[in-house]
């Protein structure tokens, strides 16, 4: 009896540290494979619907809102209203939103932007080589603010974004590069 309680203590004790381990590597700062605050944002090349390339660093010199989503994700339903007046409030300023589908084709992403009056550069990733084969996504919406130099400064989930309280962040990081010049 007391061999079968020391095996199970001593279970427990090496589960427990093993279990420490994983979660330390899995909260660390700078997590390698993943995109990381302060990192350059990985740089990808995706076509819009008309077939034209789009280069994520073409649009160095302004702050991008990165967003990924799909058709079917209720949340993103719910965000993409707040995306919409979030793009038309930052139009003419130093400022690039670009939605990726992780959709399969584009039949259903057209049909989303009709029913729901989108207007967002919208772009489809299939095979989901950007989402997450570099960006690394864990389900959608996920978000990337990436600063004018290519920087990530934010990662996100569902947010509101047009809550003023984003909206001044974002406006925040415009005046930032504003200031550069």
């Amino acid at each position: 009896m007391h061999e079968r309680l020391r095996a199970v203590l001593f279970f427990l004790f090496v589960g427990s540290i093993a279990g420490y381990f994983v979660y330390k590597e899995a909260t660390r700062v700078g997590t390698p494979g993943v995109v990381n605050i302060g990192q350059m944002a990985p740089d990808f090349t995706i076509k819009d619907q008309s077939g034209h390339p789009v280069k994520l660093s073409d649009y160095r010199g302004k702050v991008v809102f990165l967003n990924f989503w799909a058709t079917w994700c209720v949340p993103c339903v719910e965000e993409a209203p707040e995306m919409e007046k979030l793009n038309a409030r930052m139009k003419d300023r130093k400022f690039q939103m670009l939605t990726v589908a992780i959709d399969t084709d584009w039949k259903p992403v057209n049909q989303f932007y009709v029913k729901h009056g989108l207007s967002v550069p919208v772009f489809l990733d299939p095979g989901q080589q950007i989402a997450r084969g570099l960006y690394k996504i864990t389900g959608v919406p996920e978000t990337f603010l990436i600063d004018a130099n290519g920087h990530v400064v934010k990662h996100t989930f569902v947010e509101h974004w047009a809550d003023p309280r984003i909206v001044s962040y974002i406006e925040s990081l415009i005046q930032q590069q504003d200031a550069k010049l």
